[in-house]
Order: structure tokens, then C-alpha cells, then sequence
């Protein structure tokens, strides 16, 4: 494996890639009940984060500190804010997929 160079594939990859470990970390939480929480740093210094139930509430869960469980309310909000992000992410590769045809 090389590190790829052009700057245009680097961020393509790095999305599709992105996407990728978040689904699977999905089915994981899913499928077996376990507790993730994933930093991702892209190329161009922007953060991206998955975590099951929330990333900070795992993050004070590893380092010994015990927080009240996440309020639903809440949580179920968090969930309803990333489909609605990822909806608009695939409207956005659609309509580009759309130009190039």
C-alpha cells in the first residue's frame, strides 16, 4: 500500500473509507451490544466522530469517571441529527453523480 497523492482522490478515499468504519462500528454496537467510540482526523485536519451511546460519555466511562446515563430525549435527538446528515451527504453525492451523467 502507498499513501495516494493526488489531494481530490486522498479526500474521496478518505470519505468512502470513513463511511465504511462508521457502518461497520454500527453493526457492531448492533449486532453485539458494544460500546464504541471512534476519532477520525481527515486529511485536512477536520474531526470526525462515531460513538454508541455518545463519544464523551464512553470517553469519561474509559478514563474512570462515572456520568449519569445519556437522557433519551436527548440521545434519541442525536440519532434523528446524524441520519438527517448522512441523508444529506448521499442527496449531495447524488445530485453530483446526476452533473456527471
Amino acid at each position: 500500500m502507498v499513501k495516494i497523492k493526488n489531494a481530490r482522490n486522498l479526500g474521496v478515499t478518505f470519505s468512502t473509507r470513513r463511511a465504511g468504519l462508521f457502518k461497520k462500528a454500527c453493526e457492531l454496537c448492533t449486532l453485539c451490544g458494544a460500546e464504541i467510540a471512534i476519532d477520525i482526523f481527515s486529511p485536512d485536519g477536520k474531526v470526525f466522530s462515531f460513538g454508541h451511546l455518545s463519544v464523551d460519555t464512553l470517553v469519561e466511562s474509559f478514563l474512570g469517571r462515572n456520568l449519569p446515563p445519556p437522557n433519551n430525549v436527548v440521545h434519541n435527538q442525536q440519532i434523528v441529527d446524524l441520519r438527517k446528515v448522512g441523508i444529506c451527504e448521499l442527496n449531495t453525492k447524488l445530485m453530483n453523480l446526476e452533473g456527471v451523467l
